[in-house]
């Protein structure tokens, strides 16, 4: 994924994935910027002030995430 999803998110991920092992990557072939959770935007965090995304972008990138790790 080429945005910097934070550890909690990759964390997210992986706990949804069907398979014994996941790995999640990020800020693979280019950098877009932090994409914050929802959490960091409330606590006002650095990943959240400096994001290209939207509020939001992280949660519905990790269900996307997931239904094609359930789909594999």
């Amino acid at each position: 994924m080429q945005a910097e999803l934070n550890a909690r998110t990759g964390l997210g991920i992986r706990a949804a994935s069907p398979f014994p092992a996941t790995c999640v990557l990020t800020m693979t072939n280019g950098p877009a910027k932090y994409m914050a959770d929802a959490m960091s935007y409330d606590r006002i965090t650095y990943e959240a002030m400096n994001s290209r995304y939207a509020r939001g972008a992280a949660a519905k990138a990790a269900e996307r995430i997931s239904e094609l790790l359930r789909s594999l």
